[in-house]
């Protein structure tokens, strides 16, 4: 039996089929969720995700979110997502930079909070292209 799967971030419904499991780290720990799981709603941490099916694996980069799990279905709500596949390594190498050059610079107009999350991104982004 198969997993039904959505999920949406700010652009789009970015992916909407049939998985055979997800694995996805959360604020309640590391879950593999499969066809008929219990219903739960947690927060998502930015992390690697990866979704298993007809034994072909797909590895992303989440940028947090939420999870959503019914008895029809399984929905992630994220700002971002990207599988390994999509990431552009200039262009996380070129944020993470920024982001080190932002905290470093410790200004009362830099957004420490905004410009640390920025970083986590860029390096899970980064590690799962060296994955």
């Amino acid at each position: 039996m198969k997993l039904h799967l959505k999920i949406i971030n700010l652009d789009k419904e970015y992916f909407n089929g049939e998985v055979d499991l997800l694995n996805i780290n959360t604020s309640a720990g590391e879950l593999t969720i499969l066809a008929n799981h219990l219903p739960i709603i947690t927060n998502i941490k930015v992390s690697h995700m990866y979704t298993i099916n007809d034994k072909e694996t797909t590895d992303y980069a989440i940028a947090g979110g939420t999870l959503f799990v019914n008895e029809e279905e399984c929905k992630i709500i994220t700002n971002a997502i990207e599988s390994a596949d999509e990431i552009n390594e200039e262009r996380a190498n070129a944020s993470k930079i920024r982001a080190e050059e932002r905290i470093n610079e410790s200004s009362e107009t830099i957004d420490m909070a905004r410009a640390e999350a920025s970083l986590k991104r860029a390096i899970n982004r980064l590690s799962l292209l060296k994955k």
